[in-house]
């Protein structure tokens, strides 16, 4: 896993932890899916899937829509990692439930 890779899933990680805590989201399988598969690979499935992150409404509703991977994964740092196409469905996403 490369360097760019390593702070991707750091930062989705915590953002799970801290949806687990603070809004009682269950993320096991997203986890569970990240330690198997690592996290750009089960992001693009997920994309490739056309569903949304797991809590994704829930974290919508409690305006938390930050700590959502697709908020994560449309950052300029991360591009590299997804294709534009995966990138632009995220912000498209985004900006649908008003995080834009």
């Amino acid at each position: 896993m490369g360097a760019l890779e390593k702070k991707l899933q750091e930062e989705i990680i915590k953002n799970c932890n801290i949806s687990e805590k603070e809004y009682e989201c269950k993320m096991t399988r997203f986890l569970l899916n990240i330690e198997k598969f690592g996290v750009v690979r089960t992001i693009q499935e997920i994309l490739r899937k056309g569903r949304t992150s797991d809590c994704f409404d829930k974290l919508v509703k409690a305006n938390r829509i930050d700590l959502t991977m697709e908020a994560v994964i449309v950052k300029p740092k991360y591009a590299e990692l997804f294709t534009d196409d995966e990138v632009n469905s995220c912000y498209d996403l985004l900006c649908e439930y008003g995080y834009y």
